[in-house]
């Protein structure tokens, strides 16, 4: 007959007159299995998220369910059940995973029976032989049994049970919530019920009355209070601290005042010790004219650029050296040869912070007649929060205009259709200068070219 094997522990059951020559080698198998069962230990990885059923063998000292203790490892992903043989049995778990999940042992096909094993707890757990194979910790190690160390909160029960005064001693009546004191613990004359009578008296229990300065609590900012408990002094406003974390008085402070420099020369700009900013405008000269003759009209000058910055006083260490652009000259009429070129005006510049270049002289009349020449080329701003171009002059038509600036037009062209030479107008605010006008018949000669507007430097200061 074929041997069979226990329910429990898989040992061979060995029939009579079966396994002839083998007897001996079959008994110690038996021998190992036993040896596992009563003193095997077994360290297995059970990391992840997925459940875990220990393997089982018939006569397998090596199967995993035959190992007396087992230490579970790994980090869990999720909550596990570590299944163990249905049948009646006795383990040693150590639960040594991490992660925040549960691992739970049942027996194979009862997993709603199992039982929860702690992170870190090691515990003897056991399944018994009923028909729904529970698996239970032994009695031995309940909370009821435990004379030190500290429980988990899984040991916990879901709802603790509400602290009544029938489970207290010595309770103070101040304590009471509810229920009836017995008259040994009222003293023997009861006080008139009045607030002069009471002491430790609760604010909100107040119904009516004034209540001292010294009962009132500083309200928090947290309350919409100020957390203070004084009103500061004369002139002084309320502000957060330089830490951001509380209210304090301090000295009132604010937009200080505003004043304005300004340069039509060149100088050297001081800022005062109260000055927060300034604002800088730079305006460049703007070109002189050119000369006409007898025969033609000589073309404008352009106008000079503009700058204008924002700088903080931090910026401004000290005084700053300013330059202010003159307006260029116009160029000489001429009754005979060519009209005279005007001049470039001059550079404005606040320091090394922003400038701007004057715009270019026009061009003297030749003596060619009608010969085409363009007016000057405006000049330029840079360094500037915000920089413009001067406007380029008119050429030698009729009538022929300055180029302007952002603070005027160039000089207005004037008709020359007459006996008498014409002179050009002089630019505004760093324009430029209208050309000389041509003869209209006399042959006096042309007119002379306008001069260009000279620059200027604003410096507007914002105090506080």
């Amino acid at each position: 007959m074929a041997s069979t094997y226990s329910d429990r522990l898989k040992l061979e059951l060995m029939a009579t007159g079966a396994n002839a020559n083998t007897w001996g080698t079959n008994t110690n198998n038996n021998l190992e299995v036993l040896d596992a069962f009563s003193a095997g230990y077994l360290s297995k990885s059970v990391a992840g998220s997925a459940n875990i059923t220990l393997t089982t063998a018939n006569a397998s000292d090596t199967a995993e369910s035959s190992n007396k203790t087992i230490e579970l490892t790994g980090s869990l992903t999720g909550d596990i059940v570590v299944f163990i043989p249905a049948v009646e049995s006795e383990y040693n778990f150590f639960n040594n995973t991490s992660g925040s999940q549960t691992l739970t042992i049942a027996a194979t096909g009862h997993t709603a029976n199992g039982v929860q094993i702690a992170q870190g707890a090691k515990t003897t757990v056991f399944c018994d032989g009923s028909s729904d194979f529970n698996v239970e910790i032994l009695s031995s190690t309940d909370a009821g049994a435990l004379g030190s160390g500290t429980l988990p909160d899984g040991r916990f029960p879901a709802t603790l049970p509400a602290v009544s005064g029938a489970n207290l001693t010595n309770l103070d009546a101040s304590d009471l919530a509810s229920g009836t004191v017995p008259d040994a613990r009222f003293p023997a004359t009861l006080p008139a019920l009045n607030g002069s009578a009471l002491t430790a008296l609760n604010a909100s229990n107040i119904g009516s009355g004034t209540l001292n300065n010294a009962r009132l609590d500083t309200v928090p900012t947290t309350k919409g209070g100020t957390g203070l408990t004084s009103i500061g002094s004369a002139g002084e406003v309320l502000t957060v601290n330089s830490g951001g974390s509380a209210l304090e008085f301090a000295a009132a402070g604010g937009f200080g005042g505003y004043d304005i420099q300004v340069f039509n020369s060149p100088g050297t700009y001081t800022p005062p010790a109260s000055l927060n900013s300034v604002k800088v405008t730079v305006q460049a000269g703007g070109g002189g004219g050119g000369g006409g003759q007898i025969n033609d009209r000589g073309s404008s000058g352009g106008g000079g650029g503009t700058a204008i910055e924002s700088i903080p006083a931090a910026s401004i260490p000290g005084p700053v050296s300013v330059t202010v652009g003159s307006g260029g000259s116009g160029g000489s009429g001429n009754t005979s040869g060519n009209g005279g070129n005007g001049s470039s005006g001059g550079t404005s510049s606040f320091g090394s912070f922003c400038s701007a270049t004057g715009g270019a002289g026009g061009s003297g009349a030749f003596t060619q007649p009608e010969q085409t020449m363009d007016g000057g080329a405006g000049g330029s701003g840079s360094g500037g929060d915000f920089n413009a171009d001067g406007g380029k002059g008119g050429s030698r038509s009729y009538p022929s205009t300055g180029g302007g600036s952002m603070f005027g037009q160039g000089g207005t062209g004037a008709v020359d259709e007459s006996n008498d030479f014409k002179n050009g107008s002089n630019g505004v605010s760093g324009s430029g200068g209208q050309a000389g006008q041509r003869d209209g018949g006399s042959g006096a000669g042309g007119g002379n070219g306008g001069t260009g507007g000279a620059g200027f430097v604003w410096v507007e200061e914002y105090e506080g």
